[in-house]
């Protein structure tokens, strides 16, 4: 059983993170910042996370790691039972659509930090998240695909998904719908 403590400081460092975050750049959060705000000291924080990015980024991952894991279960059975390429292809809108909603949920979060020169800890993160989920969807695909560098391949998506992510943060108010049928429409033809 989890020490009430711990429950209570994790919960605490994860509201102090969300609410900094949504109102300044990560690199202009600091462990000051993040103690006052969960009312804990720094020990604590450092026992916790390294940085006020990686306590962020710690927090962001479980809502990304749940939809990669969602994605690759509905694909993984979709396989199995010889799906067609349209049940494929609503498969890859379907996690797209769930990525674009995390997305939504942190835009204030996103918006301040994808273009951050200063702290690219949420750039990297979600690079790092969507190679890894692109480099397992292409090591399970069938075996007609093209011959690829699949490491490469899976960081040429994962780099174009984050800078669709991006533009679309940084640019005129369009909607949802409209990022997730440009991203579904930009992978490549081999990609099911």
């Amino acid at each position: 059983m989890v020490d009430a403590r711990i429950l209570h400081t994790t919960a605490a460092l994860r509201e102090a993170i969300l609410h900094l975050a949504a109102d300044r750049p990560v690199s202009r959060i600091t462990v000051a910042d993040v103690t006052r705000a969960a009312g804990i000291n720094r020990a604590t924080f450092y026992s916790h996370a390294v940085s006020p990015g990686s306590l962020l980024a710690d927090v962001l991952t479980p809502e990304l790691d749940r939809i990669r894991d969602d994605d690759a279960a509905a694909r993984r059975a979709a396989f199995e039972r010889g799906a067609d390429a349209d049940e494929l292809a609503a498969i890859t809108r379907r996690g797209i659509d769930a990525v674009v909603e995390h997305v939504v949920a942190h835009k204030d979060i996103y918006g301040k930090a994808l273009p951050d020169p200063e702290d690219g800890s949420l750039h990297r993160l979600l690079v790092d998240h969507f190679t890894v989920s692109s480099a397992r969807h292409i090591a399970e695909l069938p075996k007609d695909r093209p011959a690829l560098l699949d490491d490469v391949a899976a960081g040429f998506v994962a780099q174009g998904f984050v800078g669709a992510i991006e533009a679309w943060l940084a640019g005129p108010r369009r909607s949802r719908r409209a990022l997730v049928e440009t991203i579904t429409l930009s992978f490549p033809a081999w990609w099911r």
